[in-house]
């Protein structure tokens, strides 16, 4: 046995030499691997809680920002007459939907999404620019009023009582006289170019005088 590793020692100590060189590749190969996926899994952990910091961050700040009123439910009242409604009832009047929309809509409906729909507007307070067109009842204390809700006289009509008291100049109103109303939808015609029904509450005119 000695005799044959004295003869055999040329190779087998050069071989010996390369196995334990490739096992220690081997080990540094496994050890770099192990290192670099647990670096892989801290950036991925890292990454996901700044995410939910973030997302935390931003919904502590929606929460801390006050609830705005949408802009429609406003009324848009920059141009409206002076005096016309108290300061503290204005934001319970919108300017949309506009009549025309209101006709549109519904004739774009079938029956029963046209009854459900109208539910939804009854009762829904509007405040809209309209322009004069008739006196079509007077009576003691009110006086029944047509208006278009376009100028050229071609519009949706709108039909109302309005008070004498508290707006008598509405007898001295010229046709096409533009006059705001607001009020409650009470209902909704759509045949020819539609016709709505409103409980009025507000007038204002765009001539001062006649308030």
């Amino acid at each position: 046995m000695l005799n044959w590793l004295k003869t055999q020692r040329k190779w087998l100590i050069p071989t010996g030499v390369a196995a334990v060189l490739i096992f220690l590749l081997f080990s540094i190969t496994l050890h770099l691997q192990h290192r670099r996926q647990q670096e892989r899994n801290g950036a991925t952990t890292e990454k996901t809680a700044g995410k939910g910091t973030a997302q935390t961050q931003g919904q502590d700040t929606a929460q801390e920002r006050p609830e705005q009123v949408p802009t429609a439910q406003l009324a848009q009242v920059s141009d409206l007459p002076p005096r016309m409604i108290p300061e503290d009832r204005i934001s319970g009047f919108s300017r949309e939907p506009a009549p025309d929309e209101v006709i549109r809509k519904l004739e774009a409906m079938d029956v029963y999404e046209r009854k459900t729909e109208e539910k939804k507007l009854t009762d829904l307070q509007v405040i809209w620019p309209l322009y004069f067109f008739s006196l079509a009842k007077r009576g003691q204390d009110k006086v029944s009023v047509i208006l278009d809700a376009s100028e050229n006289g071609f519009g949706v009509i709108i039909a109302t009582e309005i008070s004498l008291k508290k707006y008598p100049g509405i007898t001295a109103a010229q046709v096409g006289d533009r006059i705001w109303l607001a009020g409650k939808i009470a209902g909704v015609d759509t045949h020819g170019t539609g016709q709505i029904t409103l409980i009025t509450e507000y007038v204002g005119f765009s001539d001062e005088k006649r308030e």
